[in-house]
């Protein structure tokens, strides 16, 4: 059965949306979406958009793969400007599900503002923030000026089934962007299919991130939790995996069965901004990793340690570039007495660090690695 067959469903069609790529359809979709049908259907098309999308509580929005919904060129004016946003981001939203569709965010005609001219345009394509019982799944995000799907204070979310096409590159393009007070989560199958796609994260955990900055504006600090992360592929993403954390917890997170290339991290939990060997991370789980670095030059380690974290475990991670890349395979800086068990392959080793030493390691095959084990050395 066609989705436009099922029991309350309407068409964004019915609603005067004409998806010709040149009329503004915005207040027919919103006029759909305000109906508060159970599902809204979105038919082949190009559909621009001046304004936000907001999606109620309750509602499915489904959009037919052959629909774009793109940002009108010169749309991105407004700090709560986005392609699709929830409608009470405030109070929050239940049960929401957002299938389908390419969405464009037209970052070639609409760039986020600059950090001395906020409050602005994010540059953020698709924003779901204080959701529960969350459904994302099925559609390609196109070109946006900052993060493809942007979640914060988020439960009991599912994202799966994404696509990231990023032809035109901007800074701080992540795919998934998850935020604080956010739990019990699964993201999965996110794929990358053009290069340097993303330009920054493909999946980011930030529990403590720099909310005053542009592309943060409307988020919070918080802990992240119960989240796994898995099948995660990309032939030249900037990093694979990013967690952030200075006190607020990060816990409870396994990531499984990434492939492909990198310019910068596979795993990357560096400090940026804040002093090495802050953070708050335990329970973390990284299991089957199929890498390499697709720029050979870059030297920086596909797995980066500068905060403190306790009872991390990689698992069957592998890396097909060790006799051509200058790059560590692992390192450890976070300037705490750390200890690990490490075992190449060729048999474990129990390695315990003074405070403010540094651990590396070059080898192409981590068969598993205890970092800080909760239960002793």
């Amino acid at each position: 059965m066609h989705i436009t067959d099922e029991p309350g469903t309407l068409n964004v069609r019915q609603f005067g949306a004409v998806g010709d790529g040149v009329a503004d359809d915005t207040d027919p979709i919103q006029r759909a979406l305000d109906s508060h049908a159970p599902t809204v259907y979105i038919p082949p098309g190009t559909y621009v958009i001046h304004r936000a999308l907001l999606i109620h509580s309750g509602t499915r929005l489904h959009a037919d793969p052959a629909a774009t919904i793109r940002l009108a060129d010169d749309a991105g004016r407004d700090v709560d400007l986005f392609l699709l946003t929830n409608r009470n981001r405030l109070e929050g939203d239940r049960h929401i599900t957002i299938e389908g569709g390419r969405w464009d965010g037209n970052c070639a005609h609409n760039a986020r503002v600059s950090e001395a001219d906020r409050p602005g345009y994010t540059g953020v394509a698709i924003n779901l923030v204080h959701v529960r019982d969350l459904t994302v799944r099925g559609l390609t995000v196109v070109n946006p000026d900052s993060f493809s799907i942007r979640l914060g204070e988020v439960e009991d979310f599912l994202v799966e089934d994404i696509t990231l096409d990023h032809p035109i590159s901007r800074p701080n393009q992540d795919g998934v962007h998850v935020g604080g007070l956010s739990q019990r989560g699964v993201i999965r199958r996110i794929t990358a299919v053009t290069p340097n796609t993303p330009n920054d994260d493909m999946v980011a955990l930030n529990a403590d991130d720099d909310v005053e900055r542009v592309l943060n504006l409307g988020m919070k600090r918080g802990f992240i939790r119960d989240i796994l992360v898995e099948e995660i592929v990309a032939p030249d993403a900037y990093t694979f995996l990013r967690l952030l954390s200075v006190d607020a917890l990060i816990d409870n997170i396994t990531v499984r069965d990434v492939r492909g290339g990198c310019r910068m991290y596979a795993v990357n939990l560096n400090n940026w901004r804040f002093p090495p060997g802050v953070g708050n991370i335990h329970h973390v789980r990284l299991e089957r990793f199929r890498v390499c670095k697709s720029d050979p030059h870059n030297t920086l380690p596909l797995i980066d340690v500068a905060l403190w974290a306790e009872d991390v475990v990689v698992r069957d991670f592998l890396r097909d570039d060790a006799t051509t890349s200058p790059a560590p395979t692992l390192l450890v800086r976070n300037s705490h007495a750390n200890r690990l068990l490490l075992d190449d392959g060729a048999g474990a080793r129990a390695i315990a660090t003074k405070e403010g030493e540094e651990f590396s390691f070059a080898g192409e095959r981590i068969a598993r690695l205890e970092l800080n084990p909760s239960g002793g050395a």
